[in-house]
Formats: C-alpha cells, sequence, structure tokens
C-alpha cells in the first residue's frame, strides 16, 4: 500500500456562515464556468461545496498529449532550413517521407504493444508490475530501434531557433492546462521524452518555476545535427527522475506527490506518485492498464471522501495499482483546488 500524509486541506472555519459563504463560491465558479463556455461539461468538472482541495508537495507532468493536444514531434521536420528552402513540390516530398516514417512506426508500435501484452500479460485481476516492466522494455526497444531510423532519414538535420518558434505557433494546448499550472504556487516538473526542450519553452517558457527534464537537438554549428541526444525516452528512465524528485520533496515539505501524463511512457511515473493522474483518451494506455490490473478511477471519486475524513491528521491510503482518470485539465484544477479554483479556455 502507499500512503500519502494529509491527503486532504483542513477547513479553516466552520458553522452556518462557512457553509453559506461555501455555496456562493460554487455559484461563482459555475458563472465563471458559463461565461468561459465550459457549461456544456460541468457536470464533469464542478466540485462539492465542502471539497477543499487536496495538500500538494510535488507536482510533475508530461508534455506531449498532456499538455498538447497532439503529439509534436511530427512538426520538427518542418522546423528545418531545407523545408523553408524547399518549393512546394519539394516540400509535399518531405511531408511524405515523414508520413512513410510515422506509418511505419505506428504500425510496429501497436504490433509490438499486442504481441509484448500477450507475452506478459496473465488473467489474474491484481497489479502485475512484474509483466509491465517487461512490456515496457520491450516497447521502449522498438521505439529506440525506430528513433534511429528518424537520425539516418537525415529528415531532422538542419533545425535552426527561429524554425522552432514558427512551428510552435501551430501547437495548441488542452483546454485549462496553462490555467491550472499557473495555480500550482511550486516548481513544476516536466518530464518528456519529447526531442526538443527549445519547443517546450515556446509554449510554456512562461511558466514560473518550470523545471524541464528531457531531450534536446545536438548543433553542429547553429543547425541541428539530425542526431537525437536520447538522455531521455522510455518509462522507466521517467520513473527515476520521479522518484528522485519523491526523494529530495519528502526532506523538504509535507503534501502528496502528483504526476500528470497520458500515455504508457508515462505508467511507471503515475504508479510511482501518490496520485496518478491519467488524462486523455488514449486506447493503448487504457488496453495496457487492463491487460496488467492497473484500475482506473474516475477523478472525481476523490472528492467523495467524507468532510470528517479530511479533517482528520491521519494518512489515507490508495491502494496499490490504482490510478485516476481526468476529462480535462479543469478537472484537475477543480479537483487540486476546491471552490477556490477558476476554470478557463486556456
Amino acid at each position: 500500500m502507499v500512503r500519502c500524509q494529509r491527503f486532504c486541506k483542513v477547513p479553516v472555519s466552520s458553522g452556518s456562515f462557512s457553509i453559506l459563504l461555501r455555496a456562493l463560491t460554487v455559484l461563482v465558479v459555475m458563472a465563471t464556468l458559463m461565461d468561459a463556455g465550459l457549461a456544456s461539461s460541468s457536470a464533469s468538472m464542478t466540485c462539492d461545496a465542502d471539497w477543499r482541495g487536496l495538500n500538494i508537495g510535488l507536482f510533475a507532468f508530461d508534455f506531449d498529449g498532456t499538455c498538447t493536444q497532439k503529439d509534436t514531434t511530427s512538426l520538427l521536420y518542418k522546423a528545418t532550413e531545407k523545408y523553408h528552402a524547399s518549393t512546394e513540390s519539394e516540400m509535399k516530398e518531405l511531408d511524405a517521407q515523414w508520413s512513410e516514417l510515422g506509418r511505419k512506426y505506428w504500425n510496429g508500435h501497436q504490433e509490438t504493444v499486442s504481441n509484448s501484452i500477450l507475452h506478459h500479460s496473465t488473467t489474474a485481476s491484481e497489479f502485475n508490475e512484474r509483466g509491465l516492466r517487461s512490456f515496457l522494455q520491450e516497447v521502449h526497444q522498438y521505439d529506440f530501434e525506430m528513433m534511429e531510423r528518424v537520425e539516418a532519414s537525415e529528415l531532422l538535420k538542419g533545425i535552426s531557433r527561429d524554425g522552432i518558434k514558427e512551428v510552435a505557433k501551430e501547437v495548441k494546448l488542452n483546454q485549462g492546462c496553462l490555467n491550472v499550472l499557473n495555480h500550482i504556487n511550486l516548481p513544476l516538473y516536466l518530464i518528456t521524452v519529447n526531442w526538443c526542450q527549445d519547443l517546450i519553452h515556446a509554449k510554456l517558457g512562461q511558466l514560473k518555476h518550470l523545471k524541464i527534464f528531457g531531450n534536446h537537438l545536438p548543433l553542429e554549428g547553429e543547425l541541428s545535427s539530425g542526431y537525437l541526444a536520447k538522455n531521455l525516452t522510455n518509462a522507466f528512465d521517467k520513473e527515476t527522475i520521479f522518484q528522485q524528485l519523491v526523494q529530495d520533496k519528502s526532506a523538504r515539505s509535507e503534501g502528496i506527490s502528483i504526476f500528470v501524463g497520458d500515455s504508457i511512457t508515462d505508467l511507471l511515473a503515475l504508479l510511482k506518485s501518490d496520485l496518478g493522474i491519467v488524462i486523455g483518451k488514449s486506447q493503448t494506455v487504457r488496453k495496457v492498464a487492463k491487460s496488467f490490473g492497473i484500475k482506473l478511477i474516475p477523478l472525481q471519486e476523490i472528492q467523495n471522501k467524507k468532510a470528517s475524513e479530511c479533517q482528520k491528521e491521519t494518512f489515507c491510503s490508495i491502494q496499490r495499482g490504482v490510478l485516476f482518470e481526468a476529462r480535462s485539465w479543469n478537472e484537475i484544477g477543480f479537483t487540486l483546488f476546491g471552490a477556490n479554483y477558476s476554470p478557463s479556455k486556456y
């Protein structure tokens, strides 16, 4: 069992005035939802008037698919000098080359996932950590081989910083992501297998206290060499970094550790956190979770804890192999901060 100290914030007032104040706060939040155009999904984003949020000690998250609406890797080849200097027909040829690489990767990835699940999963319903780790190792081996194919293609050779800034304009963030991150008055640890930190800085660089653990594109002069640094490439790398952050945090502060992710490379870090939140609609994640006995519970279930339980100076237990599903970043915001959270489109 994983133990988390002081999971819930303790209310600071009581009595009829306090109840009225909380009710009014919820009404204000709902009015904000209506004004922001978020009322259509409000059923998944409201919180109980008594819900005060969580005591956060450490917050870490992923980038592609978690913060962004789509994976951003497919934009990098468009940041090369060659692409910008190409004619329309030459651009289409480069587009076709990248699309073919992507098609081969995805088909091979799905085949690897399916075959590895058959080999390492069991019919038992309990959490199968050993099988999960063997599965993730096989998937990593395939992904690493595909990274070498990308390098051999030289499609990422000649990327400039200006090119990165230009393609970053095409990246769209998930609704509410920046708003939630700006509500967190703690260091923000981004742990990602993304190949280019400059692209991440272009989208999230305005965040205070942002610390990025990821990869960069090695340079030849002012342009990328076409090779990948490969500092952080898999679920095991993410787990190692997150565990070190948790150990460092334990000596400094109370509060729970939280990780937010969307893909199978996030699973080990998610499972190592006190509160692992899966966001997005990845069917692969859900297939893998089911195959290895990982339970996915709606995030709002956390709010079903009785107020009296939240007031106790005790520990609460989270079962091993349990993760929580969030439909949106605004739902995460309500869970973390309670009625004090103000939802946003951004």
